[in-house]
């Protein structure tokens, strides 16, 4: 049975965001002038859903980076990113009887955040370690995104133990830059480069530690809603996800069905056979990202045709007219005139 594009799997939380807006507000970024910046109609961040796409997060971060001459901006707004910013899941992990057990539910659940990264645990004798690894290329944005997750993640367990954690070890998978003394100021003296993946490692005493907030009634409450979260994001196909988030990365530049199936590490046969299983090709989906990115650009950005025409991988804006009306039986001038 052919399974439709759901692009709700590509949203993050309006929150994430909002602490953006005002982080870049405190640092002389007016939220005008970031919105223009990025191009989003402000109308985007009144989503009824309390979701934005993950196009629009990454022309406002971008925008962000450009703008507020910061670089270390992700580690300022990872120490934002609280427990309530992360909505149901964050409310779950407050009411965990434990440490340990607010680890395994962020791990079944973290996925309704929108994360463009695949999260595991391992336990290593007297350590316990939490990894990070992308599940799509996220380009300049790479640093910006690890140390907004990595700082959000260290700045919680802080706040659910109720002080300030020792013998942490913090990894990056990318060479140290310019700044690297402030990582330190953040995470302590245990930070690390060039490492495989991301990763931050906590002493295993720490995990059972009983939480002042401990409440299972919340806990099961919030896991019911998360289930049905899951449920309506269409995230439990891992693949298909990860290949959507793949072409999301790279517009204008979407790769062939080999070249996808190299970064995802797997074979062009196998991602044939697991695309055809669930009724699609890798083409259709292709069409498909195509398609809804350009209603995406066409509804919560002001880019001009042509721009929008390369961001999608046309060669002018006249081949893009014609696919588009083809899609949807209407020229793209007149679709965003309606909307």
């Amino acid at each position: 049975m052919k399974q439709s594009m759901n692009f709700a799997a590509e949203l993050v939380p309006i929150a994430y965001a909002s602490a953006l807006i005002d982080l870049a507000a405190e640092l002389g970024v007016a939220r005008e002038d970031l919105l223009q910046a990025a191009r989003i109609k402000p109308q985007v961040l009144e989503s009824p859903n309390g979701r934005l796409s993950f196009i629009d997060f990454n022309l406002l971060a971008s925008a962000a980076l450009t703008l507020c001459d910061e670089p270390a901006l992700g580690l300022l707004l990872g120490q934002r990113l609280n427990v309530s910013t992360h909505g149901i899941l964050g409310y779950a992990v407050l009411s965990s009887a434990t440490l340990d057990k607010a680890i395994q539910f962020a791990l079944k659940y973290y996925r309704v955040l929108g994360l463009a990264y695949e999260l595991e645990r391992r336990e290593d004798g007297e350590r316990s370690e939490l990894r990070a690894s992308e599940s799509m290329p996220l380009g300049a944005l790479g640093r910006f995104a690890a140390e907004g997750l990595m700082c959000s993640l260290h700045s919680i367990a802080q706040f659910l133990l109720g002080e300030k954690m020792h013998g942490i070890e913090v990894g990056f998978a990318y060479p140290a830059p310019l700044y690297a003394e402030r990582y330190q100021e953040v995470f302590g003296p245990r930070v690390l480069f060039d490492q495989p993946y991301h990763r931050i490692s906590i002493p295993q005493h720490y995990l059972q530690r009983p939480m002042a907030l401990a409440n299972p009634a919340t806990v099961q409450m919030c896991e019911q809603q998360c289930e049905a979260l899951l449920a309506s994001l269409d995230v439990q196909d891992a693949l298909l996800t990860r290949v959507r988030r793949l072409l999301l990365a790279r517009p204008g530049d979407f790769p062939d069905l080999s070249s996808a199936a190299k970064a995802l590490h797997t074979s062009g046969r196998s991602l044939r056979r697991h695309l055809s299983a669930m009724g699609t090709s890798y083409q259709q989906v292709l069409d498909d990202v195509r398609k809804r990115l350009a209603l995406q650009y066409l509804n919560t950005t002001q880019l001009p045709l042509y721009e929008i025409a390369y961001l999608l991988g046309f060669s002018d804006a006249s081949n893009f007219r014609r696919a588009f009306k083809k899609w949807t039986g209407k020229l793209p001038s007149d679709y965003r005139e309606e909307e």
